[in-house]
């Protein structure tokens, strides 16, 4: 599974983040394209490399025209009456991002990010979250940061987060509020099931809008396990600290659990009748039953009593997990009852091979039977995200990745 690592041993920011998906191969030029799908003006992209305590990294900035420099910070006011500041309901932000013209998983994934934050800032300040507003710069900031981190996850294919423990800094920060302990107030409430720390820096290191980013997308809190890394990337800071890198490291890569180390054996079937649900959502349920651990998930189009038209869903569980996928099921379907039956499966040994086409890196997904090759395939989603980024056709991208794939075996053997 295509796994994005949080590396939070300095914080996270939403231009952190951004500057760590650039350094990844996020394409500059794609996210601003994408970026001016939003009815947003007045601000200007720059994304530079620099070095924080001798570690190469990439500086995302958002220069806001007219503006003094700002911090990337607590962008909501409840002062409705500041002269001289416009300001942006975060229900028409929501709005505006739901209505634009950006790819699916980038509008799903922004919109579950802005609204994380919207949450937060209005519980800690006791507005409701769509009453929320935020000041003319600092809703640009957050509107970039947020889009512009979705943008750069939908291209580049991921389907799992997991975040380390994460160091938040110390001390008192100064906002339009007052002085607040480090993390903020929203922060802290956005960080409720994370692990952190503080230590080397007594300063903010996480903002709202990087809390926000972890909410609304890691589904696991922890160290690496079994985990096969293919790129890695650092995003700046704005603060230098000295020796301390102010970097956040995004590493991205394959994530193979436990179970799958173990590929033959018992598996517990999980299966629902389903004839009352949008079809369009059994999208999302698959994705939600993924990250929460299922090893398949897939329907069968069924006829039900009187002729109704429905969905078979079916779960490949490990044991453990059938209670949490099961409550998965309930949670996010409009099925009032599941079963279970219990199968063996015996499985094909699969690697993964990443090969350098001459479009970008691809990962090749490779299963073997004693050690020989009996199938192969280029990752999906790296194809589709350098399509999108080069635009050219899927299949050609597919069918380059296949043939540098198998060049590389008669020239090696056995890859």
């Amino acid at each position: 599974m295509r796994t994005l690592y949080f590396d939070c041993f300095s914080g996270i920011s939403g231009d952190m983040t951004i500057g760590a998906l650039l350094d990844i191969g996020l394409d500059f030029d794609y996210l601003k394209t994408e970026l001016r799908k939003l009815p947003v003006e007045g601000y200007q992209l720059k994304s530079s490399r620099t070095v924080r305590a001798n570690i190469s990294a990439m500086k995302f900035d958002v220069s806001i025209d007219g503006a003094r420099d700002h911090p990337h910070r607590d962008p909501y006011d409840h002062h409705h009456q500041h002269e001289g500041h416009e300001h942006r309901k975060a229900s028409d932000i929501l709005a505006m991002i739901g209505g634009s013209s950006l790819t699916t998983g980038a509008k799903r994934i922004a919109l579950e990010i802005f609204t994380r934050l919207a949450i937060s800032e209005g519980r800690v300040h006791h507005v409701p979250p769509e009453d929320v507003q935020f000041h003319e710069v600092g809703a640009v900031d957050s509107i970039v940061d947020t889009v512009g981190t979705a943008i750069g996850f939908d291209a580049l294919g991921i389907e799992r987060f997991v975040c380390s423990p994460i160091n938040v800094g110390a001390g008192f920060i100064h906002c339009q509020h007052g002085i607040y302990p480090v993390p903020s107030p929203a922060t802290a409430d956005l960080l409720r099931a994370a692990t952190v720390y503080s230590k080397h820096a007594t300063t903010e290191l996480v903002t709202p809008t990087g809390a926000a980013i972890l909410a609304a997308v890691v589904t696991r809190f922890g160290a690496l396990d079994d985990f096969a890394i293919e790129r890695v990337g650092y995003g700046a800071g704005t603060k230098d600290l000295g020796q301390f890198p102010n970097c956040l490291r995004l590493m991205l890569g394959e994530e193979r659990p436990v179970a799958a180390a173990e590929p033959s054996g018992d598996v517990t079937v999980i299966e629902a009748n389903i004839d009352d649900m949008s079809p369009q959502n059994f999208a999302y349920v698959t994705e939600k039953l993924i990250a929460a651990g299922a090893l398949d998930v897939f329907t069968t189009a069924v006829q039900m009593k009187k002729g109704r038209p429905g969905h078979l869903l079916q779960v490949l569980a490990p044991p453990h997990l059938a209670g949490a996928l099961t409550k998965t099921i309930f949670e996010e379907t409009t099925t009032i009852g599941v079963r279970f039956h219990s199968a063996n499966r015996t499985v094909l040994d699969r690697t993964i091979v990443s090969v350098e086409t001459e479009y970008g890196a691809v990962a090749m997904k490779i299963s073997t039977l004693d050690g020989r090759i009996v199938n192969f395939a280029p990752e999906y989603e790296d194809c589709a995200r350098i399509a999108r980024q080069r635009n050219i056709p899927l299949k050609i991208v597919q069918l380059e990745a296949t043939r540098t794939y198998l060049d590389m075996v008669r020239r090696v053997g056995s890859v």
